[in-house]
């Protein structure tokens, strides 16, 4: 098994035994202070986690070049990627690859058929990432029955994480 499958199983289960955790815990205090747990704005529905190795994205930019920069990002990740070159562009596109990838697993069965540019990844005020959905990606998203959308992702050790929550 590679070292990015190895710390995708890891993670991902990591993150269902905590939401399992969270699930229990919630349920023994559910009606306590005479609201259903469904109206707590903290309460997670989905997770997306995915893992990208930054090698095999780099590999594939050199390959295909701006033809896989125009399917995966929209225009305006591609305007911040081209100020990028190397290693530095490989590891943008792998946390975007991510980051969409972890975005749309939140949707379950209706995230079927959207488009990589659907999601579009933006940067806050604080730079971290804020998921942008369009079209097919924000009907999956409502279809869902959720309503907001958390998204993390971090780099280290050649690959590229995305965790996504969705309530």
């Amino acid at each position: 098994m590679s070292a990015a499958a190895e710390l995708t199983e890891s993670l991902a289960a990591g993150i269902t035994r905590r939401i399992a955790d969270l699930g229990a815990a919630g349920s023994a205090f559910d009606g306590y202070l005479g609201e259903p747990a469904a109206a707590d704005p903290a309460v997670v529905f989905a997770v997306g986690v995915d893992v990208v190795a930054v090698e095999r994205i780099e590999a594939m930019v050199q390959r295909q070049g701006e033809r896989l920069l125009a399917r995966l990002l929209t225009p305006t990740e591609r305007t911040w990627c081209a100020g990028r070159s190397g290693a530095h562009r490989a590891r943008y596109v792998a946390g975007r690859v991510a980051a969409k990838e972890a975005v749309r697993k939140t949707f379950g069965g209706q995230g079927s058929g959207v488009g990589w540019r659907e999601v579009e990844i933006r940067r806050g005020a604080a730079g971290e990432p804020l998921p942008v959905l369009s079209g097919r990606a924000d009907e999956a998203f409502r279809l869902a029955g959720l309503r907001r959308l958390h998204l993390s992702i971090s780099h280290d050790a050649g690959v590229a994480v995305a965790v996504a929550l969705a309530g």
